[in-house]
């Protein structure tokens, strides 16, 4: 129905655009329990729809319960804690630094399955992962005392990495012989169900963040939800390797829109952590 470059347009702007709709929640005076919470849902919500127009659904029945926990769990991590983990950070930093920790999910996911699954990796590999790391303390390094100037959201995004490596490998061990709608929309519901546990805190400021931000809670979510169906389809229809380096670019777009909106800059140091991040990125998609 849609070519190859229309579902890697679709991923590439979902992908840049989700965390600076969150972010643009959180500045005009979202919470960010709810912003991730609603984003979620409205994400589940899309996802679990498509699974249903493509007629896959009629595979959860059959679904082992191992495999149900294993996608609720994988879930968990990757459509909810990381999410959480972002939206939290992004309340002082911002959204480009969190799109950049997001583009290097890649190269987390390959070493956890270094590890974990004993999947094999290169020498130069080694080397691009930790110039993806380089890149990423370049890019958060603030003026002042140098690494001392590390703040709290650096860590904090710092530990979606390993969450989300983990949360690939166990969809690669358990979930292989499961459909991608299934997959996709299994993960967008374990992630609504470990954020809803959230809810009792998040009720109180839920009224006020619809009201105030309710125009991007919608785009975020519907963002969020059209990476995870058009990834799929990106990498049904091409190379692992060429999606992954064309998907790793959505950061550029990021920060283009956020220095446009919100009048963000960077120093030269993190534009080359930046710079470094994504040609690394690019070049470890083509090993890996």
């Amino acid at each position: 129905m849609f070519s190859f470059w229309s579902w890697t347009l679709a991923a590439v702007l979902a992908l840049a655009f989700a965390p600076l709709a969150m972010k643009m929640a959180l500045s005009v005076g979202g919470s960010t329990l709810p912003v991730a919470l609603v984003t979620a849902l409205v994400a589940a919500l899309l996802v679990c729809g498509w699974m249903l127009v493509r007629d896959k659904a009629r595979r959860l029945p059959r679904m082992p319960w191992r495999q149900r926990m294993a996608l609720l769990l994988v879930g968990a991590l990757g459509s909810g804690l990381v999410p959480l983990f972002g939206i939290l950070a992004m309340t002082e930093t911002s959204a480009s630094n969190r799109a950049l920790f997001q583009s290097a999910y890649p190269a987390a996911t390959a070493l956890a399955a270094r590890f974990l699954l004993g999947e094999r990796l290169g020498p130069l590999s080694y080397v691009l992962i930790a110039l993806v790391c380089t890149g990423l303390v370049l890019m958060n390094i603030e003026p002042g005392a140098g690494l001392s100037m590390l703040n709290w959201p650096f860590w904090l995004l710092l530990t979606t990495l390993p969450m989300i490596g983990l949360a690939d490998v166990i969809a690669k061990k358990n979930l292989v012989d499961q459909p991608p709608e299934v997959v996709a929309a299994g993960r967008a519901v374990g992630g609504v169900l470990i954020l809803a546990l959230a809810l009792p805190w998040a009720l109180a400021d839920l009224g006020n963040t619809l009201h105030a931000a309710w125009h991007w809670l919608l785009l975020g979510g519907v963002c969020m939800g059209v990476f995870a169906v058009a990834l799929y389809q990106v990498f049904d229809r091409t190379e692992a390797s060429l999606a992954a380096s064309l998907v790793a670019l959505a950061p550029v777009l990021t920060l283009a829109a956020e220095a446009a909106l919100l009048g963000v800059s960077l120093h030269a140091w993190q534009w080359a952590g930046f710079a470094l991040v994504l040609v690394a990125l690019l070049w470890l998609g083509r090993r890996v």
